[in-house]
Parts: C-alpha cells; structure tokens; sequence
C-alpha cells in the first residue's frame, strides 16, 4: 500500500511546517494608473499589508493563518482552476453544432490567492465571477490586515 504524500494529484503535502507557510493575496484594480494592493502572510507570524504604495508590517498569529488554511481548504481551493478572469459563452453555428467562445480579460480587475509551502504553490486568480467562497476569504483577510497594521 502506497504512502500518499500530497493532497490528490498536484496538491500540497499532506504533512508541513507552519513556519514553511506563505498566503499571498493580490487585488489588481485593472487600472495601471491605481496601486496594487497586496497581503503577504507568513507562517513564521509576519505579515506585510502594501496599500496606497505603503509597506505596513504587522504580526498574523498561527491561530488566524491556520483558520486560513482551514477556509482554504473548506473551499477545495487546491481543486479549482487557477484561471477565472476567462469568460465564456456559447453559440449556435449555421450547420446547427454549438461553438464556444472564450474572452480573457486580463486587463479587468482581479484578485489573486496564493498558498506556498515547501517547494508547492497554489496560485488563483479571479475577477468579478470569483469562485464561491473565495472572495469571502479575500475581504476578511483583507479587512483583518488593514486592521491589524493599523494597530501596530
């Protein structure tokens, strides 16, 4: 009997280091002209919130990055496409078969979550049509950090 050793095929191990953790969190506003706003968790308990072109540090406890993980994971994160910035749509052809369509929007507006540990990363990356749950995930983390760093 095989040891298994990730989470399904291409997943994260099933076993690691906390202090091996990183979430990154990445909202593009689809304007060049506005800033990257960005969250950087660290398994070790630091955290770096980057808004308005400013670098805030911050303390991110165990407890609130393994609630993370624990959302992540509830929402089979590490199973969903890392693209969701493509629209699709389908259409009817003259011959009566039905084609499809596919409209990148990599210039519009997007959020990506990435989870790293131990040589593994898991990025995804959505627009307006976030998968469930996941923009959920993305405002309380954003919330928390420009909370906790304005505490600092």
């Amino acid at each position: 009997m095989a040891t298994e050793l990730s989470l399904g095929e291409g997943g994260p191990p099933l076993t690691y280091r906390l202090d091996e953790v990183s979430v990154r969190l990445t909202r593009h506003s689809g304007n060049p002209a506005l800033p990257i706003r960005r969250v950087i968790l660290s398994g070790t308990g630091g955290a770096t919130l980057e808004r308005d072109g400013e670098r805030m540090q911050f303390s991110y406890g165990n407890r609130e990055l393994l609630a993370l993980l624990n959302a992540l994971y509830k929402i089979r994160f590490f199973d969903l496409p890392s693209q969701y910035n493509t629209r699709y749509s389908v259409f009817l052809k003259d011959d009566g078969t039905v084609g499809t369509e596919a409209l990148r929007m990599p210039d519009s507006a997007s959020t990506s979550i990435c989870f790293a540990v131990s040589g593994y990363e898991k990025c995804v990356t959505y627009g307006r049509n976030s998968p469930l749950g996941l923009e959920g995930i993305a405002k309380q983390v954003f919330s928390d950090a420009g909370r906790l760093a304005s505490d600092r």
